[in-house]
């Protein structure tokens, strides 16, 4: 390369990223420096000491996992066949006293190898949860299918693409709605867990989902995605952070900021009641500002109360939050991940300047225990021995020479980010980014 090419490129990529960094304006410097980034935990320490301390921080949030780890006891039950796509719905236990409730959605080419599969989140609905992901109604059981174009759809359109797809119910939604309560309403949960979230338990479940994928023989085991929108845009993001057994991710539109100035990863309920809403004891409620946004009556919803322990640094915004979502973002390293929103959302949840901090983390990977080595991941992925034979007969360079370049490449290209216009949705640019992201990373290449 010219010497002047490579100058004016280092150029521009340096104001790129100034130009970035500078977005970090958008709140004042004293808010920014009462979130504690990326850079500011143990920046001295290697990175396995950082990660585990940063991973002891979101725990400390989340509250830890269960200790007890149930049978599966999985039940798969099938529905339909239609378009070379077998439908399954399924049911495995996450707790003792609590399953998960999924669509199985199965290409017949998956049956003529093990074949990769996505974990896929669906966004918030009132009551649709894993039916709105594979296009069987709108937010609600009620309402038709959205628009293509919204591109809610995804666990069918990936499965149609060729993965594997298993489409849950998180809980309070879809099938797991206590019938004696209301959607999105995780009072009932926090009585019976008040040390736990519901951002771990939805976390918690995505792992589970893993262990039953993993128990199916028609799928790579090696190979499995996890990918959302919206709600299940931030899931997805958390389930990747904290379950290394995820090879990539995409997360879409995810909120991935604090929000110092809303309640909303924290919310008290009105009066601050902790009862749940009863059927049949208390009168239904609706939400003006809801039906203006949504159309229609939102009766008998939330409140979805994210991170309990969350709320001190909303009552106390002079209180330093001890990490940001820069660190959740590193912690999926060196495994792929996708970060996908709108030009608006980007801005609004200061996402460049995070993934700016998560970066360095993928860059400068060096392998660690414990976690997926690199080089081995490049040489099992489909596509390796094309890339062995086209450097040895077109440029005669040895199978060592090439796995030199591989090591030293490391996980810099496993990490990227990309937004289109528009408004909060999935639409046709950013699912064709989700299958080319899933296509590279998850053993498609040469499809």
């Amino acid at each position: 390369m010219p010497l002047w090419k490579a100058s004016r490129d280092s150029l521009l990529i340096l104001l790129a990223v100034a130009a970035l960094l500078n977005l970090t304006n958008v709140s004042s410097a004293d808010e920014i420096s009462r979130i504690t980034s990326l850079s500011k935990i143990m920046p001295d320490k290697p990175w396995a000491e950082r990660r585990k301390e940063i991973k002891r921080r979101w725990l400390d949030l989340l509250g830890d996992f269960p200790q007890e780890v149930p049978e599966l006891k999985p039940q798969m039950q099938k529905v339909d066949h239609r378009n070379e796509i077998t439908r399954y719905h399924v049911t495995f236990q996450a707790e003792p006293d609590d399953r998960v409730t999924a669509w199985l959605l199965v290409p017949d080419a998956a049956r003529k190898k093990p074949t990769p599969a996505i974990v896929c989140v669906h966004s918030t609905t009132w009551g649709s949860g894993k039916d709105q992901v594979i296009g069987l109604s709108g937010r609600r059981p009620v309402d038709p299918p959205r628009d293509p174009r919204i591109g809610a759809d995804y666990g069918r359109t990936l499965a149609q693409h060729g993965f594997v797809t298993l489409s849950i119910d998180l809980l309070t939604d879809g099938e797991r709605i206590d019938p004696q309560h209301r959607v999105m309403d995780t009072r009932p949960f926090y009585q019976k867990h008040p040390e736990w979230s519901i951002v771990g338990k939805n976390t918690w479940d995505i792992m589970r989902s893993v262990d039953f994928l993993t128990t199916l023989d028609f799928v790579d085991h090696q190979q499995i995605g996890c990918t959302g929108w919206s709600l299940g845009g931030h899931t997805a993001l958390f389930a990747a952070a904290f379950d290394e057994r995820i090879t990539a991710t995409v997360s879409n539109g995810g909120v991935l900021d604090w929000w110092r100035h809303a309640d909303a990863w924290s919310r008290l309920p009105p009066g601050n009641n902790w009862r749940p809403w009863e059927k049949g004891i208390d009168e239904p409620t609706s939400s003006p500002r809801l039906e203006k946004r949504f159309g229609f009556k939102p009766t008998n919803s939330g409140p979805y109360i994210y991170i309990k322990k969350f709320r001190p640094y909303i009552e106390d915004p002079t209180k330093p939050i001890p990490v940001d979502f820069d660190s959740l973002m590193a912690m999926v390293a060196p495994r792929a991940l996708l970060i996908i929103s709108t030009e608006h959302e980007f801005s609004r949840h200061k996402i460049f300047p995070k993934a700016l901090e998560a970066l360095p983390i993928y860059v400068n990977w060096t392998d660690q225990d414990g976690l997926p080595n690199v080089l081995k991941a490049r040489q099992e992925r489909l596509g390796y021995a094309e890339t062995l034979e086209y450097y040895e007969s077109n440029y005669g360079q040895s199978e060592k020479a090439v796995v030199t370049k591989l090591d030293n490449l490391g996980a810099g290209d496993a990490f990227s980010w990309f937004s289109f216009p528009g408004g909060h949705a999935f639409p046709g640019v950013a699912r064709r980014m989700t299958f080319a992201w899933f296509d590279r990373w998850l053993g498609r290449t040469m499809k």
